[in-house]
């Protein structure tokens, strides 16, 4: 790669090896270093990950002129503090979801990009898979949509440990890691992405003994058209997500990571319409390194955002999820 983006992530988990590995699949992004807290965790992964740079210290990080941009990787509530530092700091940012914990967060983080002339990119694999414009294309072949269903239930690898009695992040209610914002995140933006804004939301959920949510569902009334959202990380579905109208139905798979998006006449004719990749996180990335080089405007993908931040914040409301200190401004 000639000049490629010089990204410094922050964070090492599971997700920071995917954006990896990911980078070594973009012709236009490349991972410069990394930041973690343990030092000597953040040295052992950088070279297992063959980064060339690490910190332990977020200033020395953030000021460091090897690095163009930032990718976001904490937890939940860590996003806004560390967004609003990297662009203070004149560092473009593309953070994973959510980007913030609630629609105010994430106004306040799109204003300052825009003041300091920066890329702000929520990290939300979907929108930018081409799987969206195939699905989006093809919404004709069914006819009227009458209803849809978007599912994403995916036992956490992190569940077991949490019932033999550890905290693991995933499950601490505290760092903003609902079950809401982490999975039924991609639900919504799927939806909002297809349908727009919904006139009513319904939600209802489940929560675990300490407070963390488990599972819940959601119905989205756009009037002549239902979705319904189920969503958990405490269990697993076999069933795919399906965009049902008069003339047929559109079904795809793992809305994180579709691998298949299928057209079903109601005369039973079928159609395969998408071939995926291996790591659809390149697209993100590739998404986000051109929006630098060209100046491109983001305002679309703001407005995406914002749209799902204001659901998820109707949701919690109706559930009852606070994450406290980690709301303010």
């Amino acid at each position: 790669m000639e000049n490629p983006l010089r990204i410094g992530i922050i964070g090492t988990s599971f997700v920071s090896d995917w954006i990896c590995e990911a980078a070594k699949m973009s012709e236009s992004c490349a991972i410069f270093a990394v930041l973690s807290r343990d030092c000597s965790r953040g040295r052992a992964y950088a070279k297992k990950l063959c980064i060339g740079g690490c910190f332990d210290d977020e200033e020395a990080f953030l000021s460091s002129d090897q690095i163009d941009a930032v990718y976001i990787a904490s937890p939940n509530t860590e996003h806004y503090r560390q967004t609003l530092s990297a662009l203070a700091h004149g560092k473009h940012v593309l953070c994973e979801k959510p980007l913030a914990v609630n629609a105010a967060q994430a106004e306040r983080l799109m204003q300052t990009a825009h003041e300091k002339g920066l890329i702000l990119l929520e990290a939300i694999r979907p929108v930018h898979d081409p799987f969206l414009t195939a699905l989006r294309e093809n919404l004709h072949k069914v006819g009227r949509i009458r209803r849809a269903t978007f599912e994403f239930c995916q036992y956490s690898s992190r569940y077991d440990r949490f019932l033999a009695g550890e905290r693991p992040n995933v499950f601490e209610a505290s760092l903003g890691n609902a079950a809401l914002m982490d999975l039924a995140v991609y639900c919504l933006h799927i939806s909002a992405a297809l349908f727009g804004v919904p006139q009513k939301l319904t939600a209802g959920v489940s929560f675990l003994p300490n407070g963390t949510e488990a599972a819940g569902t959601m119905l989205l009334d756009y009037g002549d058209q239902q979705t319904t959202i189920s969503y958990s990380k405490v269990t697993s579905s076999i069933h795919p997500s399906i965009v049902q109208g008069e003339l047929g139905t559109l079904v795809f798979d793992r809305l994180n990571q579709p691998s298949y998006l299928r057209l079903i006449i109601r005369d039973g004719r079928t159609e395969e319409l998408f071939t995926s990749v291996k790591n659809n996180m390149v697209h993100e990335l590739d998404a986000f390194a051109r929006m630098i080089v060209n100046g491109e405007s983001s305002a679309a993908y703001d407005e995406q955002s914002l749209r799902v931040m204001r659901l998820l914040d109707e949701a919690r409301r109706q559930i009852g999820i606070d994450f406290g200190a980690g709301e303010a401004l």
